[in-house]
């Protein structure tokens, strides 16, 4: 179904994303959300070269959520308290989600100070989705308690999500002076999250 707006004196055409869904089954509700989660992830860690942030985009950008993010945090949080000693498992649990969510938002507000027009939910659901590949960072160093073996492994994982990340943020409209300002706290989040599955 097609819609028409009024921009100024033009009238645009857009393709209505919409619809009613009272009547619609939960599952169907459900599954259409993990359909809208799986393909989220994908673009994120599959980023195109020439991906760019902008209303056109066909990125993740466009139709952004924080159902992926949210869940992301949750197992991370929750497999790092796991492998975490006993009596410290809680604080480890609501310290990694808490940080998690301050450091997305503190990170978003820099690449906004710096001049990024990208708008804030969709940076934090960039950045939420690109932590997908530490998550398995964290269930690994569960079964693995060796940190020789987890440090090579993890690296590559911190590796993934930089790459995700930065390539998916890159079109945020920082100005070229100011892009290593803008990435280099991504590189601190990430970083860290990864250096806390390998010595966890």
């Amino acid at each position: 179904m097609d819609t028409r707006t009024v921009v100024g004196d033009q009238i645009q055409d857009r393709r209505f994303a919409g619809g009613d869904t009272l009547d619609e089954p939960v599952w169907d509700t459900l599954m259409r959300d993990v359909r809208a989660v799986g393909r989220r992830v994908k673009e994120v860690l599959r980023p195109k070269v020439d991906a760019s942030i902008d209303a056109e985009s066909g990125q993740i950008v466009r139709e952004w959520d924080l159902w992926g993010p949210l869940i992301f945090c949750l197992f991370l949080s929750l497999a790092l308290s796991i492998s975490a000693p006993a009596q410290q498992s809680s604080l480890v649990f609501s310290g990694v989600f808490a940080f998690v969510w301050i450091a997305e938002a503190l990170v978003t507000l820099n690449i906004k100070l710096l001049g990024g027009s990208i708008s804030f939910f969709h940076a934090i659901c960039i950045l939420g989705y690109a932590l997908f590949p530490l998550v398995p960072g964290a269930i690994f160093s569960i079964i693995v308690k060796n940190m020789l073996i987890r440090f090579p492994i993890d690296t590559v994982l911190i590796g993934w999500s930089l790459f995700a990340s930065m390539r998916t943020l890159k079109g945020a409209g920082v100005r070229e002076g100011r892009v290593v300002l803008a990435m280099y706290p991504v590189w601190l989040f990430y970083g860290w999250l990864g250096w806390l599955c390998v010595i966890t």
